[in-house]
Formats: C-alpha cells, structure tokens, sequence
C-alpha cells in the first residue's frame, strides 16, 4: 500500500499534467481556465495511472521479496507462498473495483464538467485567440478584428457561414462578446457598423446589433447528450429498455407504411427517397442498442485491468529475483504494452463495430489473466 500509494502520486501528477496540456492546446484555453479544469481531470489522470501504478507496485514489492529470499524462507517455515500473495490479489480486485467507479465518473461526470467550464469560458477562449492571432474560425463562423483592449473587440468582421445565415457579413466600429453556456452561444453585440448578406439586404446601424452565435447546432448538443459513452452506468439500463421499445416503434410503423404502400398500389412511395432515409434511423438506431451494450464492458474491463496486470506481475516478478524493480516493471510491461492494449483495442473497436460480441471488450484482460495464472500457478507449486 505505501508503494501504491507513493507512485500513484507520481503516476496521477504526470497524467494529469499531459492531459491539462492536451486539453490546453485542443482548445486554446489559458491557465485560468486550465485551473477550473483540474477537479474534473484528477478521475481520468486516476484512472490512466492505475492499472499502470499496480503494476508498478506488485513488481517492487514481489521483486524485493523474492530478491531477499524472504519467499524462500516462507517455503522454508512450511507456509505455502500465497499467504503473501492473496493479500496482494485481494487487493487489486478491490482497487479494481474502485477504478471502475473511477471510469464511470470519468466518462460521464469529468466529460460533462470539462464542457461546463469550457462553455462557460468560450467568449474568453475567443479573446484570448483574437489577441494573440487576430482572427477566430470555425466552420460555421470566422471573426476578425484589428485589435483587442480589454474586453473591446476593434474594428471586428463577423462572417457567418452556417446554412442558416450563409453568406452574413458583419463590420463595425467595436464589439463585444459574452458567452451564454445554457444555449452553447455567444452573443456577439456590434456597435456603429454596417450588414451585408451577399447582397440581398444590406443596412447600416448606428447604435448597435447583437448576433447569436451558435457553438453547437440543437442537433449536435442532443447527440451528445444520447451519447452512450457519456452516461453513467446507472443510467444504461434505462437507455437500453427507452433504445429497444424506440426500435421497436420504429419497425412497426416501417412496417404500416410499406403494407399501406403494398395494399394502394404505391410503387413511387416504395421506391421514394424517403426509405433510405428511415432504413438509415433505424440502422442507427439498432447500433446506439449495441452501444449501450459494451459500454459497461469496457469500464468494467477498464477497471480490471489492475487486477490483470497485478495477476501477470507477481509470478515475474517473483521469477526474476530482481532487486532492480525497473528491470522487472519494464520486462512485465512491454509484453503488455504490445499484446493486452492491442488486443484490448482489437476487441473493443469489433464490439463497437458489432463485428464482435459486447463482451468483446474483454479480451486483453482475459489474455492477461490466463497467462499470469498459468505463470502465478508455477510459481506458487515450487
């Protein structure tokens, strides 16, 4: 424990730093900002640092122990070998048990908490990319200014390109933004200025004119919002039965249209446009079903891990003898680095592309936990 305990304060500062960094770059935040996201990144630096930070830990105390033949004289006593190494595998399953919980708020609770904070800072994310470039652009609206004083935009150019407003061009004098996270907006509001909408109507404004930019269209924040990734365990069961009667609606009227069609005598309506289009929902809705289906797989395979890694490196450790803990951790962890990710990968992509079962998700860890028990095994009958 105190082993686990020191180096999973290293592991999580490290992870947590290389994610505040990530999340920093992708989008263009400052360290005010980064500092609100550190409560919501500490779950997922845990969760990454874990199974990595158990291994770690059973690799120097077992090496240690079985260096000083402390093993070799509990065989000695007449005490079989796992009297030391229950407490240890106990302990993983319980810290496994943990870093699910710790998956569960990672990809649910952190993820949500990450957007607030983001949502809630989008018109300084804006300034602070005006400041330092000049100009702001996404695919549905660019911004240009000559210059920014304090929280005064000069001389700034709103394009809009969504298809709503396509084509918008906005100048004035000054402007400012404020964000509105509730409506995943900012309210840009333009003072002395001048519109052209690709000249179907054009008119100067003297006071001022506010735009609402939207961030995120209503569709994509309801997409996100159904995203099975993103949900809690608790809520899975309910989505599942909610996804399954929606499917079954949705057959049942394919079937009313496409008999109604038959009866009549429609054979533009069977062979309309409109049929690709429902096919499509319902395929859609069919792989969501799924979806819901591995996602408690991976975060329990996730969590479990720890226990997998744990399984694999004792009965190496205790097989090399190394007192030099990093010879035994980098001997444990490179055949799990190129066989429990890529086939933990391998599994989780073909269950997500239901080319494998949900439970697909499973298969690193059952690799693991079958080659550490036949090499635990070994070990403890000598």
């Amino acid at each position: 424990m105190k082993v686990f305990a020191i180096s999973s304060a290293g592991f999580v500062l490290l992870m947590l730093l290389i994610g505040l960094a990530d999340e920093a770059r992708d989008k263009n935040i400052g360290p005010d900002i980064v500092i609100q996201l550190i409560p919501y990144l500490i779950p997922k630096a845990l969760m990454f640092a874990m199974p990595a930070t158990c291994l770690f830990s059973v690799c120097v105390v077992f090496g240690r122990m079985a260096a000083e033949n402390e093993l070799t004289a509990i065989a000695a006593m007449g005490l079989p070998k796992s009297v030391v190494v229950m407490p240890a595998i106990i302990l993983a399953f319980v810290l496994s048990l943990f870093a699910v919980w710790l998956n569960d708020i990672s990809f649910a609770w952190s993820y949500w908490g990450v957007q607030r904070v983001v949502n809630t800072s989008m018109d300084k994310i804006i300034y602070g990319v005006l400041e330092q470039e000049g100009s702001f652009r996404t695919k549905d609206f660019s911004i240009e200014v000559a210059g920014v004083n304090e929280r005064e935009l000069i001389q700034p150019t709103l394009t809009l390109n969504s298809s709503k407003n396509q084509g918008v061009r906005a100048t004035a004098a000054s402007a400012t933004l404020e964000a509105n996270p509730d409506r995943h907006s900012v309210l840009f509001t333009m003072y002395n200025g001048y519109v052209d909408a690709e000249g179907k109507a054009s008119y100067r404004f003297d006071d001022y004119e506010q735009h609402e930019i939207a961030l995120k269209s209503p569709d994509q924040v309801a997409k996100a919002f159904d995203e099975p990734g993103h949900l809690y365990l608790n809520q899975i069961g309910d989505a599942v039965k909610k996804q399954s009667e929606g499917i079954d609606q949705m057959t049942r009227d394919d079937a009313v249209v496409a008999a109604t069609q038959w009866i009549s005598g429609d054979m533009v309506g069977l062979t309309s446009a409109a049929w690709p289009k429902r096919t499509k929902e319902l395929d859609d809705a069919v792989y969501r079903h799924h979806r819901l289906h591995v996602v408690p797989h991976r975060r329990w395979a996730n969590g479990f891990s720890c226990l997998a890694f744990a399984v694999i490196g004792i009965p190496v450790a205790m097989k090399l003898k190394a007192g030099n803990f990093a010879t035994t951790f980098g001997i444990c962890f490179l055949p799990i680095l190129f066989v429990y990710y890529p086939l933990f990968m391998v599994g989780l992509n073909g269950a997500k592309q239901m080319t494998l079962p949900a439970y697909g998700a499973w298969l690193g860890n059952v690799a693991c936990l079958v080659i550490g028990g036949f090499l635990l095994i070994g070990e403890l009958r000598k």
